[in-house]
């Protein structure tokens, strides 16, 4: 048979439409290169932003924004063009999506007078204005899990009855199409309508089986449902249920086998066209292997219904590369009654990165945390099908039909293990991962974002300062002589229960007795010459300590050696007493804070100051470095 010019097939999808009142759906081909090669076999998996054209409940589970394009011809005439983007929130995830089918510039045939009747030679009739079509289409999708509701009322008892509800997604596409049709003789050719699709998405008790629904027009023509012309003629969109089941055959979570690294999955759809129940229902069968992370493998067969009695089963094939957040789909494609016309369709997709595959390990929370929270959610999954039994730390926690499983679980300050283990149903210990927290001790008015934030963490932590009865830290209050002391003896011992209680005085005349609460870590300050007194014989342990004490008393206390004094503060002369102790604790990055400010040597310390400068000494990183090390103490 030879080449028909496309324009035939443009008036033929016309005139069909028009006889049986319903409109052509730009959906059909432009689903994207992923799903076109799986025979468009996806309800039941819909993973990824390609969900838009065929489940949108399955948009609810990417946790990233993703976009795609698609570009392609249907027997090298027709055009097909999608974009679609996908947005999560805590609210839901939000999509927007085109998709377009077009031909322009195509003339109208005639029979070559002669040629055989049974396989007639079709010629450009020149003498008829060219004939474009154009058929446009605007997605607003919206798609999220239940369990991000279901704290509500109506879904809060449901889901504590049956917990699988929890792991649904449902999902809605709000469409809004655009047709033109223009050429010799065609008038009012402009028409715009509204439809709605409806999805819905699931596990079941298997772990490997998922199923997906959906309703594609859904709106009958009395709700609007419908596509209305500038002549005021209307064609409707027929309603089409589509149900899909998808097994994760081979996988590195949730599979019937696990074969590393491959992963196999196993789809298949139903259609069945609700306004026209008539007519039988059509499948659609698709297979896709990962012989590794970064290439996928296609194939499947799409049923196209060619008369009412009358079924073809076109091959579909396709290959898929990622490469960091980036994919490329590539998709061939048959259609019955054009043998030997190539179709070929391309898809380009971000963020659908490996990252946000399951990790072949027990746990998906990190390990290695480091937070100043109370309490954290444990959560992963059971990746070996073996698994049927979780413990953390000993205790049994609940598995989903989906084997995963989240619980919360307290951080005590300071250093915290978890250790999560997996048995078989017969007791077995199938596999153990540990996870490691570190708590910093965090106080209600020392918000994440104060400059000193960290710093004040990790000396509260390692328990060299301590906040107030209240529980507040008041990083702007002063520090007295005697708190300083006291903080800087605790460090060098090692903790209030190391300091000796019979400590021989340090003759201060204003430290009471040894009755005094600091006097004690004043006498040991004294005896290692952290401290001084003043001429008098004093010490003036309430007195509030000053900006040039606290750092001569702190950087003693680090063993900082003086240095030569060059200017560095503007207001700091160089006669002045503390100016080689200044010199030397800024060259050991002790004065990072104030770079480019002034000193301020009469300034008063706050506690916030003293525990900056106190974090650069060089025996507390030591401890720091001690308890920020996830290889030991756990």
């Amino acid at each position: 048979m030879k080449k028909i010019s496309l324009v035939c097939l443009v008036v033929l999808l016309a005139a069909g439409a028009v006889l049986a009142q319903a409109a052509p759906d730009p959906i059909r081909l432009a689903t994207g290169a992923r799903i076109l090669g799986m025979g468009k076999a996806f309800a039941g998996l819909s993973d990824d932003i390609s969900s838009f054209f065929i489940n949108p409940a399955g948009l609810a589970n990417p946790l990233r924004w993703q976009v795609t394009s698609m570009s392609g011809k249907l027997l090298e005439e027709f055009n097909y063009l999608s974009f679609s983007g996908l947005y999560p929130t805590e609210l839901g995830n939000f999509g927007l999506a085109y998709a377009g089918s077009s031909i322009g510039g195509a003339f109208a045939t005639t029979i070559e007078a002669g040629s055989d009747p049974d396989d007639p030679i079709y010629v450009i009739d020149y003498s008829q204005d060219p004939m474009s079509y154009y058929n446009n289409l605007l997605l607003l999708s919206y798609a999220l899990k239940l369990e991000q509701i279901s704290e509500f009322p109506l879904l809060s008892d449901a889901t504590k009855r049956f917990p699988l509800l929890k792991d649904i997604n449902v999902g809605a596409n709000l469409k809004f199409f655009s047709v033109n049709l223009t050429g010799d003789g065609i008038t009012q050719g402009n028409a715009s309508g509204n439809e709605l699709d409806l999805g819905i998405q699931g596990p079941t008790s298997y772990p490997w089986l998922t199923w997906g629904a959906t309703i594609q027009n859904a709106l009958t023509t009395a709700m609007g449902g419908k596509l209305v012309y500038q002549s005021g003629w209307e064609e409707h969109y027929p309603a089409l249920l589509k149900v899909g089941l998808a097994t994760n055959i081979i996988g590195r979570k949730n599979a019937l086998y696990g074969f590393e690294p491959h992963t196999l999955k196993f789809l298949i759809d139903l259609d069945y066209e609700l306004s026209r129940s008539t007519l039988p229902p059509i499948y659609h069968l698709g297979l896709e292997w990962e012989p590794m992370e970064l290439v996928a493998i296609r194939v499947g067969i799409d049923q196209e219904m060619v008369t009412a009695s009358n079924i073809a089963n076109n091959l579909t094939t396709g290959v898929g590369l990622t490469s960091g957040d980036f994919r490329f789909d590539y998709a061939y494609h048959q259609f019955y009654g054009a043998p030997g016309v190539d179709n070929h369709f391309f898809s380009l997709s971000y963020g659908i990165s490996p990252a946000e595959r399951v990790k072949d390990h027990l746990i998906s929370a990190p390990d290695k945390l480091t937070t100043t929270l109370a309490a954290v959610d444990v959560e992963g999954a059971a990746v070996d099908p073996r698994i049927t039994d979780v413990r953390i730390n000993k205790i049994k926690v609940a598995l989903s039909a989906r084997a995963e499983f989240k619980t919360q679980t307290s951080l005590n300050v300071g250093k915290n293990v978890f250790v999560v283990e997996g048995y078989d149903n017969k007791g077995k210990l199938i596999e153990a991962d540990k996870l490691r927290m570190l708590r910093l001790i965090n106080y209600p008015d020392v918000p994440s974002d104060y400059w000193a934030a960290e710093q004040i963490g990790y000396i509260g932590t390692l328990g060299i300062i301590k906040g107030y009865p209240d529980g507040s830290f008041k990083p702007k209050g002063n520090i007295t002589r005697a708190e300083l002391s006291a903080l800087l003896i605790r460090t060098q011992v090692g903790g209030d229960d190391k300091v000796p209680s019979d400590v021989e005085s340090s003759g201060f005349k204003d430290i009471p007795s040894s009755h005094f609460w600091a006097a004690k870590y004043i006498d040991l300050a004294a005896k290692s010459k952290i401290v001084t007194g003043y001429p008098d014989g004093t010490f003036r342990p309430s007195a509030n300590i000053t900006r040039a004490e606290g750092l001569t008393m702190i950087a003693r206390f680090g063993q900082v050696e003086k240095a030569t004094y060059s200017g560095e503060f503007t207001d700091i002369p160089f006669e002045h007493w503390a100016a080689p102790i200044i010199a030397g604790a800024n060259n050991e990055g002790m004065l990072v804070y104030l770079k480019g400010e002034l000193f301020e040597p009469n300034r008063l310390l706050t506690r916030a100051e003293a525990v900056e400068m106190l974090y650069r000494s060089q025996p507390v990183m030591e401890l720091i470095g001690g308890l920020a090390n996830f290889e030991s103490g756990y």
